[in-house]
């Protein structure tokens, strides 16, 4: 995960975990920063106005899990949503991204945030959820697979790079 150090000091206080609110925009936004340049992201386009207008709201295309460190500090994420249209008939719960502040790792915030998105699931009617990671995020990997989970093993991600896109689109023209 992301090596280096945040801005924040660590409080003295237990973390809570519990749904993010409005006034945790901006950690949110710093936090997901900070997991898009671990995965070596290149376009980080979102502000906070941007997650303010899609995560609350009349139909918010987003939910998050916090651990709320004090001081409108956060030391973790764990970000969903839902694919609402599948052949079973019932939506797929996706965790789209689960980061922890460096400086709270080892401290099972990570685990915690994990638990809460179990709970989430069971009470919204899902009896799994999914997420990708990094091929060669070991250390995540290893983390997943103690708690429990496994790696799909019938499916693997494709794209469709924008080169392609334009090329087939210029093809039907």
């Amino acid at each position: 995960m992301e090596t280096s150090a945040s801005s924040h000091p660590q409080p003295t206080t237990a973390l809570t975990i519990r749904p993010m609110e409005e006034r945790d925009v901006p950690e949110l936004l710093r936090l997901m920063h900070g997991i898009v340049s671990f995965e070596r992201g290149q376009d980080f386009n979102l502000t906070e106005a941007e997650l303010v207008r899609r995560g609350f709201g009349e139909r918010p295309e987003f939910g998050a899990y916090v651990a709320d460190a004090g001081g409108n500090a956060l030391a973790g994420m764990a970000v969903h949503y839902e694919i609402p249209f599948m052949h079973t008939l019932r939506p797929l719960l996706m965790m789209k991204w689960l980061y922890v502040d460096p400086q709270w790792r080892g401290r099972r915030v990570g685990q915690e945030l994990v638990r809460q998105m179990a709970r989430h699931a069971r009470a919204t009617g899902h009896e799994r959820f999914y997420w990708f990671v990094l091929n060669d995020n070991a250390a995540a990997q290893s983390f997943y697979r103690g708690v429990g989970a496994m790696e799909d093993p019938e499916w693997r991600r494709w794209i469709m790079p924008a080169e392609s896109v334009c090329r087939l689109t210029e093809e039907m023209e």
